[in-house]
C-alpha cells in the first residue's frame, strides 16, 4: 500500500511507470503450429498467444498486450511461529518487475517441440534483459507440457530468479482444487499460495481468532500462523474450472496463484535457477480432467474390505479401558467395529497448557508404552482373533528422548545422521523433536525397518501417519542429507516421500490379503494419491465454523476430489479443544455437535471417532446408553454403503473420481451449485447427502438441480420423492435421519438396497411417531 502511495504521488523510480506491454517481432510467423493434438499460435493482430484443443477450442490464452512472462527480485519472509515449526506466516516481496516481454521467434524444437522465444526486461536497453524460451511439448493427446527456462542473463538480472505466468480467465470462471481448501468452494476471487502447513490464523471463527489474538506463549504458537484462508496440509498446484480447463505445476518450490483479477491468472514460483514446468491438461468434463490429471499425480487404491465394514473407534487410555469400551459397543449395543484406534499406544507425554489444563500428547519414540498397554500383542491378537476387530495406532517423523525405552531410536537416529540438520531444534506445538530426513536413503531403510519391527510384526493393521509437513522451509537455517536439496525446495515433496515410505513400508512387508494395512494421512502434494490409501481431513475445532470447523472439514474433503484425493474421511467431532485459556471461555465438543459429525461421518469413505485433544472435556461415545446407541445407529448406517463404496473406490483407482463429490463436477453450468461450498454433495453419483451443518438444527435446505429426463430424488427415510427441478426444498432432519436421496430411476445396480432397506425399517419401526417403539425410545 505505501508503495501504490509513493508511485501516486510521482515519487517511485522511473521504471515503474512503465506500462507492462508485449511486442511481438516483425519475423514472427503468425500461423499455427501443431504438436499433433493441439495447435499454437503467436496472433500479431490480437498480440496474444493462443493454444487450442484438436477441436478448435481455446484451452490457454495470454492476455491482450500483455506480457505472459514475467520476473522480479525480493525475498519472500516465509516465518515459521516460535512454538510450531509448521505453521508459516507468508509474506511475499516483489521488487523491480520485468514489465517488457518480446517475442522474437516461434519455431519447432527438437522432439516435436514448439518453442517461442524472446526476452523480458524492466526496460528497453539491452544491459535489462534476460533471454527466456516457452517450450510446448504433447505429452498424450490431452496433456500439452510447458517448460519456461531462462537462457541467458545480463549481469544486471542475475539476482531475478522469480517467475511469473500470466493468462486470461474471466469473472465467471469458477476454479476448483489446490488440494484441500478448507474455507471456500469456488478460489475465484482469491489468492491460494501453495506450501504445505498446519492451518494457521483464521483456523476457527470469529471466537476462536480472538482466542488466538489474546493467547501469548505456547498457545498462541500452538494454534496460530499465517493470516490467510487458504493454509493446508494438501496444498498443491493444479485446478479445474468450470469452463473445463486445467493446470498443474510439476514444480516443488512455493508458488502461488492469484485469481483476485477477473480477467486472469497470476501464476508466481520462486524458481531460483531452475525451469518453471508445468501441464495443460484438456478433457470434456470437469471428470475427464480428473481422469487425465490423475494419469500424472497417481490414484489412490481401494482400501480394504474389513475397514468398510464399521466404526473405527478411537480409544485412549489403557488396555482396561479399550477392553470395558469395546465390550460396551460390541455385546451391548450390536455396533459393528472394524477397528479401534490407539493414538496413545506409546504412552502419554503430559504437557501443561494453563494452571488448570494438561494436555495429553504421545511420547514419540515408537514403542508401546508398558504402564498404559502392558498386554499390548495379547490385546492385539485377542480383539483379532475372537472380535474380529483390528487395531491401528499413531506415528510421525519425528523422534524424543524417552528415559525408560527399551531400544533408543533417538540415540540411533542421531548417531546414524538420519536426523535433519538444523541450527534450532525443531518444534512441534512446543515440544522439541528430531526429524527424520527423508533424503537420506539409509535413514528411509532404516525406519521401515522399525516400521516393520514395531507395528506389522505385532499384529498392528495400520496408523494415523502424521505430520508430513513439518520439514523447515528455511535454507539458512536447515541441512539435508542430499546437499543438492534445498529444504525449501524439498518442502513440499517431503510429504510425498513421507506417504511414499509407507507405501513401500507396505509393499515389503509381504502381507497377505487378510492383513492389508491401512495408513491415513493428513499432509500430501502433487503426487501423493499415487501413495496415499487414505487421507483425512486434519485437526479441525470442535466447533461448526466454516474455517475450522465441521463446516470446513466438508469443503476440504470436496475440494480434495478436484486434485485427486479421492478416499477422505474427518475427525468425528473435531479435535481442537480450548479451555482455561481465557476466563470463563471455553471452545469444547457438545453432544450436538457430535451426533451431527457422526452423521456425516456416516456418507464418507471412513467413519473414524476422535476423543479431542481434551478428551475429558469433550462429549465422546462411550459417556452412556445414549451416545452408544447413536454411535450404533450411524455405523450401521455407515455399513449398509459398504458394496456401494467398495465400487466407487475401485472406480477412484481405475478414473480417478473421487467418492464425496461436489455437484459441480455434474451441473456445471449451474450457478446455485457453484455456490455451494458445504451444504451438500454427492457420495458416488447416486446419492445426494445434506448433512446438518449448525447447531440446534431440525431441518435443512436442500437444492434439486434441474434435470431434463424426468429425474426425481428419493428421500431415504420417508420414502418421498423429490423433483430434480432446480429449487430448494425444506427436509426435515431429526436425529439419526440426516437429509439423503437417492436418485430415481435408479442406475445403482443394487448397490444401495441395503442403505435403503435399512432406513424404511429404522423410519417405521423405530423412528415414526405411529411405531410402537417410539414412545420408549
Amino acid at each position: 500500500m505505501f508503495q501504490s502511495f509513493i508511485k501516486s504521488v510521482g515519487l517511485a523510480p522511473l521504471d515503474s511507470y512503465v506500462e507492462p506491454r508485449i511486442s511481438i517481432g516483425n519475423a514472427v510467423s503468425d500461423r499455427e503450429f501443431s504438436t499433433a493434438n493441439f495447435k499454437i499460435q503467436v496472433d500479431e493482430e490480437a498480440r496474444a498467444v493462443f493454444i487450442k484443443n484438436n477441436k478448435g477450442r481455446v484451452i490457454w490464452k495470454s492476455l491482450h498486450n500483455i506480457p505472459f512472462l514475467a520476473s522480479s527480485l525480493g525475498k519472500d519472509e516465509i516465518t515459521p511461529m516460535e512454538y510450531n515449526d509448521s505453521l508459516y506466516k507468508i509474506v511475499e516481496n516483489d521488487e523491480k518487475p520485468t514489465r517488457l516481454q518480446t517475442i522474437k521467434q516461434i519455431r519447432y524444437g527438437d522432439n516435436d517441440t514448439v518453442i517461442i522465444s524472446g526476452g523480458l526486461g524492466t526496460r528497453i536497453a539491452p544491459p535489462t534483459h534476460m533471454r527466456y524460451e516457452f517450450i510446448l511439448k504433447e505429452l498424450s493427446p490431452h496433456q500439452l507440457q510447458f517448460t519456461v527456462s531462462i537462457t541467458e542473463r545480463d549481469p544486471a538480472m542475475r539476482d531475478y530468479q522469480r517467475l511469473f505466468l500470466m493468462y486470461e480467465s474471466h469473472k465467471d470462471e469458477d476454479f476448483y482444487g489446490f488440494g484441500e481448501q478448507f474455507t471456500h468452494g469456488s478460489l475465484k476471487g482469491h489468492k491460494v499460495p501453495v506450501l504445505i502447513r498446519e492451518r494457521g490464523h483464521g483456523c476457527g471463527g470469529p471466537q476462536t481468532t480472538s482466542f488466538f489474538s489474546s493467547a501469548k506463549g505456547f498457545v498462541e504458537g500452538y494454534f496460530s500462523g499465517d493470516d490467510g484462508h487458504c493454509a493446508s496440509y494438501v496444498s498443491v498446484p493444479q485446478y479445474i474450472t468450470t469452463d473445463k480447463r486445467c493446470l498443474c505445476l510439476e514444480t516443488s518450490e512455493y508458488a502461488s496463484f492469484n485469481l483476485c483479477e477477473p480477467d486472469r491468472v497470476t501464476i508466481r514460483v520462486n524458481v531460483g535457477n531452475d525451469d518453471l514446468v508445468g501441464r495443460i491438461i484438456d478433457g470434456d468434463s470437469m471428470l475427464d480432467l480428473i481422469t487425465e490429471y490423475t494419469s500424472y499425480a497417481g490414484r489412490m487404491q481401494p482400501l480394504p474390505d474389513w475397514i468398510n465394514e464399521g466404526v473405527v473407534a478411537c480409544i485412549q487410555g489403557g488396555s482396561t479401558k479399550v477392553r470395558q469400551i469395546v465390550t460396551q459397543m460390541a455385546e451391548h449395543h450390536n455396533t459393528p467395529i472394524a477397528a479401534v484406534f490407539v493414538p496413545d499406544w506409546c504412552g502419554q507425554r503430559l504437557q501443561p497448557l494453563t494452571n488448570t489444563t494438561v494436555l495429553k500428547r504421545i511420547w514419540w519414540h515408537w514403542e508401546h508404552d508398558e504402564q498404559l498397554y502392558p498386554d499390548w500383542e495379547n490385546l492385539i491378537q485377542e480383539l483379532q482373533n475372537e472380535k474380529n476387530i483390528r487395531v491401528l495406532s499413531y506415528v510421525n517423523p519425528l523422534l524424543v528422548q524417552k528415559q525408560d525405552a527399551k531400544r533408543n531410536l533417538f540415540q540411533e537416529a542421531t548417531q546414524n545422521g538420519y536426523f535433519v540438520k538444523t541450527q534450532k531444534t525443531i518444534q512441534s506445538g512446543g515440544l522439541e523433536a528430531g526429524l527424520l530426513d527423508l533424503s537420506n536413503p539409509e535413514a528411509v531403510v532404516w525406519f521401515k525397518q522399525v516400521i516393520k519391527h514395531q507395528f506389522w510384526d505385532s499384529g498392528i493393521s495400520g496408523m494415523m501417519v502424521d505430520m508430513g509437513e513439518n520439514l523447515p522451509y528455511n535454507d539458512e537455517r536447515v541441512t539435508l542429507h542430499s546437499k543438492h536439496d534445498l529444504p525449501s525446495v524439498y518442502h513440499n515433496q517431503y510429504a510425498e516421500l513421507w506417504a511414499k515410505l509407507y507405501h513401500e513400508s507396505i509393499q515389503e512387508s509381504d502381507l497377505d490379503d487378510q492383513r492389508q494395512p491401512v495408513c491415513f494421512l493428513r499432509s500430501g502434494y502433487t503426487r501423493s494419491p499415487h501413495y496415499l490409501q487414505l487421507l483425512w481431513s486434519g485437526d479441525h475445532n470442535v466447533t461448526w465454523d466454516q474455517t475450522d470447523g465441521l463446516k470446513s472439514a466438508i469443503t476440504g474433503m470436496l475440494s480434495g476430489g478436484f486434485s485427486g484425493f479421492a478416499l477422505n474421511h474427518s475427525d468425528i467431532g473435531g479435535s481442537t479443544t480450548i479451555e482455561g485459556l481465557l476466563p470463563g471461555v471455553s471452545m469444547i465438543r457438545n453432544r450436538d455437535l457430535l451426533y451431527r459429525w457422526m452423521e456425516l461421518a456416516a456418507f464418507t469413505a471412513v467413519y473414524r471417532t476422535q476423543e479431542g485433544i481434551l478428551p475429558e472435556r469433550n462429549a465422546q461415545f462411550y459417556e452412556d446408553e445414549e451416545t452408544y446407541a447413536h454411535l450404533a445407529h450411524t455405523a450401521k448406517l455407515y455399513a449398509t454403503l459398504a458394496a456401494y463404496r467398495k465400487h466407487y473406490m475401485q472406480e477412484a483407482y481405475m478414473k480417478g473420481w473421487p467418492l464425496m463429490r461436489h455437484l459441480v463436477l455434474y451441473y456445471p453450468d449451474d450457478l446455485t451449485v457453484r455456490g455451494i461450498i458445504h451444504s451438500q454433495y454427492l457420495l458416488g453419483p447416486y446419492l445426494m447427502v445434506a448433512p446438518v451443518v449448525s447447531p440446534s438444527t431440525s431441518f435443512v435446505k436442500v437444492y434439486f438441480p434441474r434435470e431434463s429426463n424426468n429425474t426425481t430424488w428419493r428421500h431415504i427415510w420417508t420414502g418421498k420423492y423429490f423433483e430434480a427441478d432446480g429449487s430448494y426444498k425444506a427436509v426435515d432432519t431429526p436425529l439419526g435421519q440426516p437429509a439423503v436421496f437417492v436418485k430415481e430411476p435408479r442406475q445403482d445396480d443394487g448397490l444401495l438396497n441395503d442403505l435403503v432397506s435399512f432406513a424404511n425399517h429404522y423410519y417405521s419401526t423405530i423412528a415414526s411417531p405411529s411405531s410402537p417403539s417410539s414412545s420408549s425410545k
